[in-house]
């Protein structure tokens, strides 16, 4: 395929041109077959109106009335699906600008970056999808704004040469032309058939003179089912190819990106997840298809990619190799992570520290740093002394005793157990906080399952012990429900409300400190990891029967 500018925008040009003229034909076609029925209609129950008893076709004034709406609501509907093209589909598929303080996030970003370098300086914007399948896909706006993006389940799966294979795939999408024709028919079909689903649902539950109307617009929306499928006809299953081979070009790595179909077909791709219906802008259909698995005219109007296997012989034979040194290399497959070291330090086996305070010329403790929190009258100016050492000074000059004095400004927030500033720190690469006494955490709730389906995180004996028990008590259904009486107990560190004591979920019978208002969590001491563990080892003991 040619990387002339000219030629891809007369390309883009042309193939958009083409939609828009489709659609002006199918609305006038289907308002012209109306109008047939209805004339024809007319002249049989009521000859003396039209002085018509036979078959005929309307005139031309009314033919051309008919192509003047025809063009009215094909115009409405280009726009309607246009206006924010690009916040449409995103919204759509449920994607999210990257955390630049996720570790994983800011490692996609510089592959992006690297990517879009390598095209010529193009700017690309990275998005995240919270999603545990594995998929990639891209889109495009008119004014240019392009944007690739990932699930968390590919970005967590996936090694870097894979990731910068699947990046550079869906870079050529975007290189040669074909992203933004695709994201404009996603947007004039394809999203219609993700209302239609949600729908579905929401005439069975309606009732009275609403169902009505949504079963009227349900109508429609069946309507715009059969165009999307028409519409595919212009999404060719070679773009995907060509993407392909551009993805070779740039990266040099053919054998990357075969690995990388070969994980993402052989996983969940998101089938039955958000947005799910617009599989023309993924690299594999989030949904499994015969069709798409077989060739002939047939399958070119009906489906957007080409079947998987096919891509992948085409990439082996770029890189010289065969299906048993793919499979080969699959099972020796060793995942690097982004993370250099577990973030979580373990807990001092000397046990918390504990200091002596000088006032009215006695050693007065041993005290916690809670207890000291709260004492009155301790200043830091105040000779203190650390259990253990021999070493005199003033509050104010010990690393740990400072912070009592001081609050963290850049997070604000204070432990709700020692009453002491929570410190910024990442864990499996996720940004949260943590007290450096208790080692409990505030985790934001919609990063929670970046945690889980990461693991970096090596266990210790003592959080193997504890979930294991946990697990067996599942196991014998001798777990008890949390007393409510007890159950509103710690105070957010974000909002100050109570929050609620409960089991994460009940399949997973780790308790926590949830809050009601801003969805933070509090973990204590273990409770995260606990939870990560049980999670990580949910087929072995629960044989996926709860989950």
């Amino acid at each position: 395929m040619s990387f002339s500018f000219i030629e891809i925008e007369e390309s883009k040009t042309r193939v958009i041109a083409l939609v828009f003229i489709f659609i002006v034909f199918f609305y006038f076609l289907t308002a012209y077959l109306l109008l047939i029925v209805i004339e024809n209609s007319l002249a049989v129950h009521f000859p003396e109106m039209l002085q018509r008893e036979v078959f005929f076709l309307p005139p031309v004034k009314h033919t051309l009335l008919v192509f003047i709406l025809a063009l009215a609501a094909a115009l409405t509907h280009w726009i309607i699906s246009t206006d924010n093209l690009i916040q449409k589909i995103t919204l759509a598929i449920g994607a999210m600008p990257f955390d630049p303080k996720d570790t994983y996030h800011q490692y996609f970003k510089n592959i992006v970056d690297e990517v879009a370098v390598a095209m010529g300086g193009r700017l690309i914007e990275a998005m995240v999808i919270p999603s545990p399948g594995m998929n990639a896909f891209s889109v495009q706006g008119f004014n240019g704004r392009a944007i690739i993006g990932v699930t968390e389940g590919l970005l967590t799966r996936l090694n870097r040469p894979q990731i910068e294979a699947v990046v550079a795939h869906e870079a050529g999408h975007i290189a040669g032309g074909d992203s933004l024709s695709t994201t404009v028919v996603s947007s004039l079909s394809e999203i219609y058939e993700e209302i239609l689903s949600k729908l579905r649902a929401g005439i069975g539950k309606a009732r009275g003179r609403g169902t009505a109307a949504m079963i009227l617009i349900y109508a429609v929306l069946v309507i715009m089912h059969f165009l999307s499928s028409l519409l595919r006809y212009f999404i060719s299953r070679e773009r995907e190819y060509r993407a392909d081979a551009i993805a070779v070009r740039l990266t040099r790595n053919p054998l990357g990106l075969a690995e990388a179909l070969k994980l993402i077909s052989s996983h969940w791709r998101g089938a039955g997840g958000q947005g799910q219906r617009l599989e023309a802008i993924f690299i594999v259909n989030p949904r499994h298809s015969k069709l798409e698995e077989r060739q002939g005219l047939f399958s070119d109007i009906f489906s957007t990619h080409p079947p998987v296997k096919k891509r992948i012989q085409i990439l082996l034979s770029m890189a010289h190799l065969d299906e048993k040194t793919l499979e080969d290399n699959l099972k020796n497959f060793r995942r690097v992570s982004p993370v250099a070291v577990a973030e979580f330090k373990p807990a001092d086996s000397a046990g918390p520290k504990r200091w002596f305070i000088s006032r009215d010329q006695k050693w007065l403790g041993p005290f916690l740093l809670s207890e000291l929190r709260q004492l009155e009258g301790f200043r830091p100016d105040q000779w203190v002394r650390m259990q253990g050492q021999d070493a005199v000074m003033p509050a104010y000059e010990d690393r740990d005793l400072k912070k009592i004095f001081t609050q963290n400004k850049e997070a604000g927030f204070n432990c709700p157990h020692c009453k002491t500033a929570l410190e910024e720190m990442n864990y499996e690469g996720v940004p949260m906080l943590k007290c450096p006494y208790c080692e409990g955490a505030l985790v934001e709730q919609n990063k929670v399952s970046r945690i889980l389906l990461r693991s970096d995180v090596k266990f210790s004996e003592d959080t193997v012990r504890l979930a294991q028990s946990i697990i067996n008590s599942k196991a014998k259904y001798k777990l008890k429900e949390i007393d409510s009486g007890s159950a509103w107990v710690l105070s957010c560190p974000q909002c100050g409300r109570t929050m609620r004591r409960q089991f994460f979920v009940y399949s997973y019978p780790v308790e926590i400190d949830r809050c009601m208002y801003c969805t933070g969590i509090w973990f204590d001491k273990q409770e995260l990891e606990l939870l990560q563990y049980i999670y990580e080892h949910r087929d072995k003991y629960f044989n996926g029967k709860y989950f």
